[in-house]
């Protein structure tokens, strides 16, 4: 099966833990239109992962590095932007 690379923006100012429920809302919005197997969005990812590191300096270079960084049928990881002030999360969704 195949796997889209799906991104979000969360406002920069907000904690992991209101990150994740934003996060969490959005897997379940998606399971409820679009079904529970092979979707596309985020939610087949399994979860929400914050690996350490500096922020990106801009949006491209952290996509860029979500983009290498993401596996299909894992956690999407979410890592900070400096400018603009963001929060990027991407995932390999399978589909």
């Amino acid at each position: 099966m195949g796997a889209s690379f799906m991104t979000m923006q969360v406002d920069g100012e907000k904690s992991h833990a209101e990150i994740a429920a934003i996060f969490e809302a959005e897997q379940e919005r998606d399971r409820y239109e679009n079904g529970h197997e092979y979707s596309g969005g985020f939610g087949m990812a399994r979860g929400l992962k914050f690996p350490p590191g500096l922020p990106f300096p801009t949006i491209g270079e952290a996509n860029e590095w979500l983009m290498r960084g993401a596996q299909k049928w894992e956690a999407a990881l979410c890592v900070k932007v400096a400018s603009p002030n963001v929060w990027l999360i991407g995932a390999w969704c399978a589909s």
